[in-house]
C-alpha cells in the first residue's frame, strides 16, 4: 500500500514537471517578425508576477506533498523496525512531518505575501500612469520602468519644464493614531508623517534616482541635466508644509500640475535628443 502511494507520487511530480516544462517551452514561441515594445508601467513586477505565477503551482504542491512523503518515509521505516525501534521511529517520523509541515506553510505564505505585494505594488504604478497620461497630449515624453541596472525608474517625463524621476511608493493603510486622518501623508520637508507614526520612507530613493538620471542624461547626451526628485504615494492624499524641499512629495493626481507649474526651459530639441536616448533604453519589450 505505502509502496503504491510512494510511486503513485512519484508519477504525479514527473507530470507535474513535464507540464510546466511544456509551458514554459510555448512561452518561448515567437512569431516571424517580434519587434521590441516599450516598457509599460511596472513592466518589471509584471514579469515578477508571471514567474511566481509559474512557479506557484510547484510551490503549492511542493508544500502539500514534502510534508507527507516525510511521513510516508518514515513510516515505511518504522513499520520494518521491531520492538521499542517502531514507537521511537514512528514518534520521530510523526514530529518531523509536523516541522516540516511548518516550515512549507511558512514558505507558502512568503510566496503569497510577495506576489500580493507586487500586485499592490503594479496597481500603484498603473494608477501613476493613468494620472500623468494627459501631459502626453500636452508635448510631453514619458517613459515607465525605465532600466538602470540593479534598479527600475518608475516614471520619467520629459517636459517642456524640465525632467522629472518618479518614484511610486504603493503602502496600505495602517491603524491612525489620534488627531490623524487615516488617508493622510504630510511632508514638512525632512520626514513623512503617516497617520500611524514618521519616517523618511522612499525620500533617499528620490533623490537617488532623479541623480542617476541626470549623470547618465549627461553621458549619453553631453549637456548637463538636473532631473526633478518626485515622490508620490497612490491612494493617499499628500500635503506638504515646506516650501522648496529638494523632493517633490505628491499625490499622483497632483503630479500633471507639478510639471505644468515648475519652472524650467528645454528646447524641442532637447526634449527629442533626451527621449530618444531614454527610448533606446527602454524598448526591450519581446512580442
Amino acid at each position: 500500500m505505502l509502496l503504491a502511494l510512494a510511486l503513485y507520487l512519484a508519477a504525479y511530480v514527473l507530470c507535474l514537471g513535464a507540464l510546466w516544462l511544456f509551458r514554459t517551452n510555448r512561452r518561448r514561441e515567437r512569431p516571424p517578425v517580434a519587434p521590441k515594445l516599450l516598457r509599460g508601467p511596472g513592466e518589471s513586477l509584471r514579469w515578477r508576477l508571471q514567474r511566481l505565477d509559474d512557479a506557484l503551482l510547484l510551490h503549492a504542491f511542493g508544500a502539500a506533498f514534502l510534508p507527507m512523503g516525510v511521513f510516508v518515509g518514515g513510516l515505511m521505516l518504522a513499520l520494518n523496525a521491531t520492538g521499542r525501534d517502531r514507537d521511537v521511529t514512528m514518534i520521530a517520523a510523526f514530529a518531523l512531518f509536523l516541522v516540516t509541515l511548518y516550515f512549507c506553510g511558512r514558505w507558502m505564505l512568503e510566496k503569497f505575501t510577495l506576489r500580493r505585494d507586487c500586485h499592490l505594488g503594479l496597481l500603484g504604478e498603473k494608477i501613476v500612469a493613468e494620472a500623468i497620461l494627459p501631459l502626453a497630449a500636452e508635448g510631453c515624453r514619458i517613459f515607465h520602468d525605465v532600466p538602470a541596472g540593479a534598479f527600475n525608474l518608475d516614471h520619467v517625463i520629459v517636459a517642456p519644464t524640465g525632467i522629472f524621476a518618479i518614484e511610486t511608493k504603493t503602502r496600505r493603510a495602517g491603524r491612525a493614531l489620534p488627531g490623524r486622518r487615516p488617508d493622510e501623508i504630510i511632508f514638512d520637508g525632512a520626514q513623512l508623517i503617516f497617520p500611524w507614526g514618521e519616517d523618511a520612507y522612499g525620500l533617499e530613493q528620490a533623490r537617488h534616482r532623479a541623480s542617476w538620471l541626470g549623470n547618465w542624461l549627461r553621458d549619453a547626451t553631453g549637456e548637463p541635466f538636473l532631473p526633478v526628485p518626485v515622490l508620490t504615494f497612490p491612494g493617499w492624499n499628500v500635503s506638504t508644509t515646506a516650501a522648496g524641499a529638494d523632493v517633490s512629495v505628491v499625490s499622483p493626481g497632483a503630479i500633471p500640475g507639478l510639471v505644468r507649474n515648475r519652472s524650467g526651459l528645454l528646447t524641442d530639441l532637447q526634449i527629442d535628443h533626451i527621449a530618444r536616448q531614454l527610448e533606446g533604453k527602454c524598448r526591450d519589450v519581446e512580442f
